[in-house]
């Protein structure tokens, strides 16, 4: 460590206000000498205690040197108004020469024990302060960022800049900075403080005699558990972020494997039986099993082809191309992929023109329609309802079925939604694409209860400039 914070320090006045004062206090003791020798007789212990609260007085003002100067000046002035043979440097008595040594030894002795004290309760004074300053800065940095902290030990050293760096110097890492100008760097630091686990403290300000490293050392160890602390917050978050995201993949690939296997197997055993059952087969089994392959190849297309979206909005390179979207052209291309089977649609022509991707939106509905046709099992007297209509500003298009309802479609852990139903029965793909396609094009799906039950899906659009 190359410096610290102001080493204890008496409050003095400059060197000429103290030359002042000590001039002042001459003058004041040569006048009460003087007119001490003008009423006979003098008692000198009495003048010489009255002269010595005058030294002490002096030294505590202005300083140890000037009060024992003082002092010998006092007894100069003494001896020579008071001391027979008067107005000489001559003493004629034993008595006088021992009262005029011990005056300027206790005189002298006076003035240093007088500096001590007061350095000693200035410096009592300043350490308490420090633990004062040192308890607030390390409690309120339990709670603060490392920012904070550091700008907390900052303002406590009062310095213009402070780095909290790690590593060797030449090759460190800068992890935290506060007070103005750019980050602090070994050459320009006068402040050096290294803490346990490669961290390092750089202070620049102005230079100044270091007295207490271990409160620097302190304060530079509650910048440091501030830092770590916010670390192992962030690292913790980190870590339950990915536990999360772990235990949602693992899922998932569960889920998908359980959903492979379904169509796969359908598969199997469809083709198993027309290649070996051969002409034995009647045409109505026939015809099932040939409706088995086509439903399984099917759901395998799906399955695939939201893993593929899925993998798309998680990697982030989804590419939307927003324009002005005919809603009735984009559902009719989905109600194509997905079949009109017990699907009714409700498209006026005075629909205005959707801001959106028409590959994505074609996407989402054929999710929403293809989710509740199998979830719901629609009939001819309770078919999926496909309507669009205006508002406020918007295009809303509703897929309205008449399943089990929000209680079967109710959002899982970090806010997935179980599809339910079908190829997605378990994943929750299908909606999941859907949320992800939405939120790309800046649109609002949501989720409602049907009257007299089943589910709505509401997908709300910005109308495109075109309209």
């Amino acid at each position: 460590m190359t410096r610290d914070v102001d080493a204890p320090m008496l409050v003095r006045l400059p060197m000429l206000g103290r030359l002042a004062v000590m001039a002042v206090g001459i003058a004041v003791l040569w006048v009460a000498v003087v007119v001490a020798a003008s009423h006979t007789p003098i008692d000198l212990t009495v003048v010489l205690l009255v002269a010595l609260a005058f030294v002490l007085v002096v030294a505590v003002g202005t300083g140890p040197v000037l009060g024992i100067v003082f002092g010998l000046v006092a007894v100069v002035l003494v001896n020579w108004y008071l001391v027979p043979p008067y107005h000489t440097f001559a003493v004629s008595s034993p008595d006088n020469v021992v009262a005029l040594v011990v005056f300027a030894l206790v005189a002298g002795i006076g003035s240093v024990l007088a500096e001590l004290n007061a350095r000693v309760r200035v410096g009592a004074a300043r350490s308490s302060e420090r633990a004062t300053l040192l308890a607030d800065v390390v409690a309120k940095t339990e709670h603060d960022d490392p920012a904070a902290s550091l700008e907390r030990v900052r303002a406590a050293l009062e310095l213009d800049r402070l780095s909290l760096v790690r590593g060797e110097v030449g090759a460190s890492q800068v992890l935290a900075t506060a007070g103005s100008g750019p980050d602090v760097r070994s050459a320009e630091a006068t402040v050096v403080v290294t803490i346990p686990g490669g961290y390092r403290l750089l202070g620049a300000g102005p230079h100044r005699i270091a007295e207490d490293p271990a409160f620097i050392e302190s304060l530079a160890a509650a910048a440091v558990r501030s830092y770590e602390s916010d670390r192992m917050e962030s690292e913790a978050q980190r870590a339950q972020q990915l536990a999360a995201v772990d235990e949602a993949r693992t899922a998932l690939l569960a889920s998908v494997g359980h959903d492979l296997r379904t169509p796969l197997s359908g598969l199997r055993v469809a083709v198993d039986a027309l290649r070996h059952s051969g002409s034995a087969l009647d045409e109505q089994t026939r015809v099932e099993l040939l409706e088995t392959v086509d439903d399984s190849t099917t759901r395998l297309d799906e399955l695939i082809t939201n893993l593929l979206d899925m993998s798309r909005l998680e990697a982030g390179v989804l590419a939307v191309r927003r324009a002005p979207t005919s809603v009735d052209a984009a559902v009719a291309a989905a109600l194509l992929n997905v079949g009109r089977a017990h699907v009714v649609a409700d498209l006026p022509d005075s629909l205005p023109l959707a801001d959106a991707d028409p590959g994505l939106l074609e996407r989402v509905v054929e999710n929403l329609v293809s989710n509740a046709v199998r979830y719901a099992a629609p009939t001819d007297d309770q078919p999926v309802q496909v309507s669009a209509y205006a508002r406020d500003n918007a295009v809303v298009i509703d897929v309205v079925d008449h399943g089990p309802g929000l209680r079967e479609h109710a959002p899982p852990r970090e806010g997935r939604v179980s599809a339910g139903g079908g190829a997605d029965r378990s994943t929750g793909l299908g909606l999941e694409i859907v949320r992800g396609f939405c939120s790309a094009m800046g649109a609002r799906v949501e989720l409602l209860e049907t009257d007299g039950g089943g589910l709505t899906a509401r997908v709300t659009l910005p109308t495109g400039d075109g309209s």
